[in-house]
C-alpha cells in the first residue's frame, strides 16, 4: 500500500467529530493518535487575537 493510501481523510480530522468515526469504525483510535502525533508544533507562527466586549443596555457581551 502506497504511503498516499496510507493517508486519513481529511474528512476524518475534524476534531468535532472524530470521536463518532472512532466509534463507528470508520477511523482506528491508535492511526489517528499517530497521525497527531506526527504534526509539527506550529505555535510560534500562530498570531495573536484581540477582542474587547462591552455591554449595550444591561443585555451582555457584543462586539
Amino acid at each position: 500500500m502506497s504511503e498516499k493510501e496510507k493517508e486519513i481523510p481529511a474528512r476524518y480530522l475534524d476534531r468535532r467529530v472524530v470521536e463518532r468515526y472512532i466509534k463507528r469504525g470508520l477511523l482506528d483510535e491508535k492511526e489517528y493518535a499517530r497521525h497527531l502525533k506526527a504534526l509539527d508544533d506550529l505555535a510560534e507562527k500562530a498570531g495573536s487575537v484581540e477582542t474587547e466586549f462591552s455591554s449595550v443596555d444591561g443585555i451582555g457581551p457584543t462586539r
